[in-house]
């Protein structure tokens, strides 16, 4: 990269360079001029941005007195206020000639010092491009963004001789350089009259806005809140009212995502004062991909919905008919094939006949609660969820296709009802029975569990004891093998309701929070979802004066040199659904084969991953 020299010019702020600098020139900026920008010194380092040009037809050739007061005026603008003193750096010169291609400014600073150029690109506001010096956590969910959120770099981090102040000021550089410009415009060619009807147009249109604002904020305040209110009712000291259906949770979740929405609306209002333009995209991306998850989840619910009403009474007979076979017939077979010693194994007869009597008696009764309550209903059921999915959104966007999710997850539940309590049951007593057997088997072996010192240790029994226990051990010993036996059969049966909820709740997680936009976003502009910085290099011509020309073998006034670009790294499908992999090593976690045979074999209580947890990690 070859290294320049600036020509004098007229005195400034000398002391903020160093005898070898880097300048940051916007690639769109090719005409001649006054440049501003900043002056940052990085570790003995000079870094000097070039917000822009001020071209010289604009001002007189010689420097303006009121160029300075001018980037004072506009050094008050909240959205600068923090990024350095907004100073005049020199006068830059392109002599292009009759050559195409791209062409190197010559500056004329301070003093005579050396200083390399780095192009890099200056978007405009409206396109909301900007540089991201790392890869942040991407959060295209409403939950987390709110009117204060902001992109929140490492403090004091660096990266290839870049700050983070020096990337703000590239993401800026386009505001201050219209700002500026627009400024300038408007002192030449403004008239009272024309400053006053702009001003009363921007105040009217802005009035407006707020109270349209106001008047859906109203609106959807009136019919979220007491949702959420409904929602968070405590039905006891530890679980609320979402936390035990699905469907109550689903609501909460849609009131969350109107209430955020409306809190980005007021964000994305036409750009005010102070925001970031990394902020203004981050809600602005989060924004969107909100909206299209809802619309496309209110539309596949209209069809859905559509879809449950036409057809209730065929889906209600299949309905009944899967219930009647698979959760009502077949575990009374199972429970029957177990008590008449399947495979050759002989288990204990009465405490078999027990088991069977027990639980077939108890599948039959839920059945018959089944078939008198609700398979009457079941068709009325379909056509109301029908309903619900396809105009509940009228009533604060409670329909839509997750809405139904939510709905036949908690019609499964009620339907395996007598599963899980049969399931509750049989674990109880498989954890006493374990518990016994360990217990007794210390005792046999003349041992018995230190509770202070939390270890087994030697014991002394009676000789009565030590009958005692060989005896209850005996028995327990016969009995465990019938224990066993319906403990693992409706463990199974409670494993497959477990994995059928869990397939439902993350296929709810995803529709809910799906980053499709961000998607979108990376397909049709990287730009948008920076992923961190390098460095590209491109040909430019630089012109040199005679003696530069001798030294350098040629006769020519312009060389081509290597000068490098910033260029962004877009943003890896692995950032934009890292939320996902942390939910999917949760569940892998909680699912692991070796995890739940070491819980069934233990006697221990299986549960689903709680809900709560699953929207954590989402909205993390």
């Amino acid at each position: 990269m070859m290294l320049l020299t600036s020509k004098y010019t007229t005195s400034m702020s000398a002391s903020l360079y160093n005898p070898s600098a880097s300048v940051f020139w916007p690639l769109d900026c090719k005409e001649s001029g006054y440049a501003f920008g900043w002056c940052n010194n990085n570790q003995n380092v000079g870094c000097i941005v070039v917000a822009g040009v001020i071209q010289l037809h604009t001002v007189d050739s010689k420097l303006p007195e009121g160029l300075p007061k001018l980037l004072e005026h506009t050094q008050q603008h909240t959205e600068i206020a923090d990024l350095g003193e907004l100073q005049l750096i020199g006068k830059c010169t392109f002599y292009s000639g009759q050559r195409k291609g791209l062409v190197a400014p010559e500056l004329e600073m301070g003093q005579a010092i050396k200083y390399s150029i780095v192009f890099y690109h200056r978007h405009e506001a409206q396109t909301l491009r900007f540089y991201l010096m790392d890869t942040f956590g991407l959060d295209i969910d409403a939950f987390n963004v709110t009117s204060s959120s902001t992109v929140r770099p490492v403090s004091g981090r660096k990266s290839s001789g870049i700050s983070q102040d020096i990337v703000n000021q590239l993401n800026v550089a386009s505001i201050i350089n219209a700002a500026i410009l627009e400024t300038l415009s408007s002192m030449s060619n403004a008239t009272p009259s024309s400053t006053n009807l702009g001003q009363t147009t921007k105040s009217i249109t802005a009035r407006t806005s707020d109270l349209l604002e106001t008047a859906i904020s109203k609106s959807q305040s009136f019919i979220s809140m007491p949702i959420q209110v409904i929602c968070n009712i405590h039905i006891s000291a530890k679980y609320r009212l979402k936390d035990v259906s699905l469907s109550v949770q689903q609501m909460d979740v849609r009131a969350d995502q109107s209430a955020a929405l409306l809190r980005q609306m007021a964000a994305l209002q036409p750009r005010r004062e102070g925001v970031r333009i990394e902020s203004y995209s981050m809600k602005y991306t989060s924004f969107f991909n909100t909206v299209w998850l809802i619309l496309n989840d209110v539309t596949i619910g209209y069809a859905f919905g559509n879809f449950l009403c036409e057809n209730h009474e065929v889906l209600s007979g299949m309905l009944k008919d899967a219930v009647e076979n698979f959760l009502i017939s077949w575990p009374q077979r199972a429970l029957c094939w177990l008590d008449s010693w399947p495979a050759g194994l002989k288990l204990n007869t009465e405490l078999s006949r027990f088991y069977s009597g027990t639980f077939v008696d108890f599948v039959d009764i839920w059945g018959g609660v089944l078939r008198h309550t609700i398979f009457p209903q079941l068709p009325k059921i379909i056509y109301i969820f029908g309903l619900i999915s396809s105009f509940g959104v009228l009533i604060g966007g409670m329909g839509g296709m997750t809405m139904s999710i939510a709905l036949f997850y908690d019609m499964f539940v009620v339907l395996t009802l007598h599963i899980y309590v049969c399931y509750t049951i049989a674990v109880l007593a498989y954890e006493r029975a374990l518990w016994g057997l360990g217990s007794l088997w210390r005792l046999f072996r003349g041992k018995r569990f230190n509770v202070l010192r939390n270890r087994t240790d030697s014991w002394e029994y009676d000789i009565d004891q030590l009958l005692f226990g060989t005896i209850l051990f005996t028995l327990l010993a016969f009995l465990f093998p019938t224990v066993l036996a319906y403990y693992a059969l409706f463990a199974l049966l409670r494993l497959a309701t477990i994995l059928i909820q869990a397939s439902l709740e993350i296929q709810l997680a995803f529709m809910n929070h799906f980053p499709l936009f961000a998607l979108v976003l990376k397909l049709k502009d990287p730009w948008r979802l920076p992923g961190g910085l390098y460095f590209d290099f491109v040909r430019v011509l630089v012109h040199v004066n005679e003696h530069e020309a001798a030294g350098a073998g040629t006769d020519e006034q312009f060389i081509t040199t290597l000068i490098p670009i910033v260029e962004n790294q877009p943003i890896t499908l692995g950032r934009i659904f890292f939320q996902y992999t942390r939910l999917w090593t949760k569940l892998a976690s909680h699912y692991d084969p070796f995890r739940l045979f070491k819980s069934l074999l233990l006697g221990r209580f299986l549960v689903p991953i709680p809900r709560f947890d699953q929207r954590d990690e989402i909205d993390t």
